[in-house]
């Protein structure tokens, strides 16, 4: 059986499987399930003829499944309210931790403090390195070196 579908059933199927998105269809069933239901919400006869010719013994465990997937789509498959979208929005808004949030006063505060403390270890290392003499062999070996070569002798005269 070779059936054509015009755009406005495969619009209607794509419809039925954008609103299966909006429930948790996606967490308990199978894509092939879901695509099942949509095309039984449009085309419902030739979607019983479908399943009862690809498991003949037992068609009623899959029915029942395009039954539930079904229901689901039609209870829960609808946009929620947009003005309690908006209010979930500012409650986590308010959730949110302001040192996060790039430019607000508790963020800047936390960069300079973060700032003060790499700008104090950087003095702390840089303080370290001015305590050591200079000589990156050691002061044993700079007296034995003095003694060893005349830094004084001038060639050039």
């Amino acid at each position: 059986m070779v059936l054509k579908l015009d755009a406005a059933m495969y619009d209607t199927a794509l419809g039925h499987v954008r609103a299966s998105r909006l429930t948790d269809a996606e967490l308990i069933y199978t894509p092939s399930q879901i695509a099942l239901a949509a095309f039984s919400l449009t085309l419902p006869d030739i979607a019983e003829q479908w399943i009862s010719s690809k498991s003949p013994n037992d068609s009623t465990v899959l029915t029942r499944y395009v039954n539930e997937i079904v229901s689901l789509i039609n209870a829960q498959g609808h946009p929620p309210n947009i003005e309690s979208v908006r209010e979930v929005d500012r409650r986590l808004k308010i959730c949110k931790n302001p040192e996060k949030v790039v430019g607000s006063k508790a963020y800047l505060a936390k960069k300079r403090e973060e700032e003060r403390i790499a700008e104090e270890k950087r003095n702390r290392k840089a303080a370290e390195m001015q305590v050591d003499d200079g000589d990156p062999f050691g002061t044993e070996l700079a007296e034995k070196r003095r003694g060893l070569v005349d830094y004084d002798d001038d060639d050039d005269d």
